[in-house]
């Protein structure tokens, strides 16, 4: 590791990078970079996403117009709606029907083939027809099993009582989610007894100690226990295939035995694959030790990062829910429109179809405008603690670093943002041009990594411009000049790294739905599932915040760290990087046979 740095891009190089004069001294350099000498980056893409936004709005506002929600309930071969009061069209005298008492269509003729058949409203379903969700079907269109199954789903969609249920165990969901919260719990007092939830340790607090006090054994722990796991199930499949006559009848065994002794080979394989690059990246464990010991520390001084991702998930949200409303608007926007001489239906132009598209890559672009911006401001303040020589004085470094950013930075993230949203539409053009399933997959293999690695690339240059204030492409080719000097050290730190990560996000969640299932006994009932999936979420939703949030803080500090190793030597530029850190670069230069000079 020592090796890669020392051949990296020279410190004098990082004067070239700011623009400072040639003869300035090392020390005189600021990282990150004060905000009176930072300038706007990038303006012209914040331009162009404002605009691109704004010429959204008319498609929206015409789309939206020509839309209404109610024809979701379905509408008669006139046009009229189900459940309402109608417009009257002078060209067609069967519109502008009152069916405010009618509010389910009813469909003639086979499932299998709905189209031109006739429909009408009704007050209620015909005789040997079944009530499916708003629309009643012919009996016939369907296979008793399925006519049966239908009809209870939709008698429990509109007869249950699902909220009396969640009030009656509400101090069960909100215990569930107190345990796999933990360090949340403050704001779900409100909602049960404050003794009750005092009393209870988080898994998701449980997991953060356990990081804090002992992450060696946790990493070590993690990769060694599905290196365990792989090896039972390589041990379960082999003894199937040893013993494929005992457990599969004779006259299926043959057939079988091929497709477990393939099974067998390919995890055996697979296994072999993981304990080799374990042992072979040993050393570079190490390193993504050190740094998640680093990012505890950071995290811990500032702990009010994790509330950037909380932030973020709301602003999402908004814009989840403004993108399913108005493509719901827009799903049924259309212009009354004659097929035969007695049936119309809404019919879509290419306006209204452009719109639908045009709106999810514009609400694609925004979320990753708004993770952009998480990624900055978390990075800015994670480099503002690193490079500080007092970390107990620190001032307000999230806060500056949100300015830093919305002040400065904005159009190299809408830079950034444009550029994966751009990759993202070529690949989804291509997969679905491909008509060919082994085609297609080639084509998702290939273009799912190159969306990925601009991804990573994206976040790297955000961390460099959040430390030097410089725009998108400048911090794009510094950081892909440090990735490529320190391309073993990448792989170990976003791959072990974010195993790891995924694993103890994974644990969390195992972890409290069997607590919920524990908290859950004796209030089983056909709503059960609501329950189990309220804690799912609540504690996968916390476990991808708080990790979402040290993932940025490990890829910052080391990007932090690459940039410390090549500034400074440790002697007459001391390294800004802790004790311990310095520690493991000193003993790296020990292993790869370094002079400490």
């Amino acid at each position: 590791m020592g090796e890669s740095l020392s051949k990296a891009t020279k410190p004098e190089e990082l004067v070239v990078f700011k623009k400072l004069p040639a003869d300035i001294p090392l020390d005189n350099i600021e990282i990150p970079e004060k905000p009176e000498n930072r300038s706007r980056t990038d303006r012209k893409f914040l331009i162009i996403f404002g605009v691109v936004i704004l010429l959204l709005l008319p498609f929206l506002i015409h789309s939206m117009i020509m839309g209404d929600l109610a024809r979701w309930r379905g509408y008669d071969q006139c046009g009229n709606v189900c459940g309402q009061n109608n417009d009257k069209y002078n060209a067609w005298s069967c519109t502008g029907q009152d069916y405010t008492n009618k509010p389910y269509l009813q469909v003639y003729g086979s499932a299998d083939n709905l189209l031109l058949a006739r429909r009408e409203c009704v007050y209620s379903c015909y005789e040997n027809y079944i009530k499916i969700f708003s629309t009643c079907y012919a009996r016939e269109s369907f296979s008793d099993d399925d006519s049966t199954a239908m009809q209870e789903k939709s008698k429990d969609l509109d007869d249950a009582d699902l909220s009396s249920y969640l009030n009656k165990h509400a101090w069960r969901i909100v215990l569930a989610c107190f345990v796999s919260l933990g360090k949340f719990h403050g704001c779900l007092v409100i909602f049960s007894d404050e003794k009750l939830t005092s009393s209870f340790v988080g898994v998701g607090i449980g997991m953060v100690l356990l990081f804090k006090n002992a992450t060696a054994a946790v990493v070590w722990g993690i990769l060694g226990g599905v290196l365990l796991f792989g090896l039972i199930v390589v041990g379960v499949i082999w003894y199937m295939y040893f013993n494929i006559e005992k457990i599969i009848p004779n006259s299926e065994a043959d057939s079988s035995q091929m497709g477990v002794l393939v099974m067998a080979i390919g995890f055996t394989v697979i296994w072999l694959v993981l304990l080799c690059v374990t042992i072979f990246m040993y050393k570079k464990v190490q390193l993504v030790i050190q740094l998640f010991k680093e990012a505890i520390k950071a995290s811990f001084a500032m702990p009010l990062l994790i509330f950037v991702p909380l932030i973020t998930f709301f602003c999402e949200l908004i814009v989840l829910v403004l993108l399913g409303f108005t493509s719901a608007y827009i799903l049924t926007s259309g212009v009354l429109t004659q097929i035969t001489y007695d049936y119309l239906y809404y019919a879509s132009n290419n306006v209204m179809n452009f719109t639908f598209f045009f709106n999810l890559i514009v609400a694609f672009w925004i979320t990753q405008f708004i993770i952009g911006i998480q990624y900055m401001v978390i990075a800015g303040a994670v480099a503002k603690w690193y490079w500080s020589k007092n970390k107990q004085d620190l001032g307000k470094p999230i806060s500056t670093s949100a300015r830093v950013v919305f002040k400065f930075h904005l159009g190299s993230i809408a830079f950034g943002s444009m550029v994966i949203t751009v990759v993202a539409i070529i690949r989804a053009l291509l997969s679905s041009l491909a008509k060919n399933n082994n085609l297609k997959a080639c084509v998702d293999l290939c273009m799912g990594s190159i969306e990925s690695f601009v991804k990573f690339l994206s976040k790297n240059s955000y961390i460099l411009t959040a430390m030097h204030g410089k725009p998108f492409f400048k911090s794009g080719k510094r950081a892909a000049k440090i990735i490529f000097h320190n391309a073993v050290n990448i792989a170990s730190v976003n791959y072990v790294g974010d195993f790891v990560l995924g694993m103890a996000q994974l644990l969390i969640v195992l972890i409290s739905m069997l607590i919920t299932v524990g908290i859950m006994q004796g209030a089983d009932s056909e709503y059960s599932w609501m329950v189990y999936l309220i804690v799912f979420f609540v504690s996968l939703f916390i476990a991808v915040t708080f990790f979402a949030t040290f993932e940025t803080t490990v890829d910052t500090l080391f990007m932090c760290f690459c940039e410390d190793s090549l500034l400074n030597d440790g002697m007459s530029r001391p390294y800004a990087m802790s004790r311990d850190l310095m520690e493991f670069v000193e003993n790296s230069k020990k292993l790869y046979g370094e002079k400490k000079d």
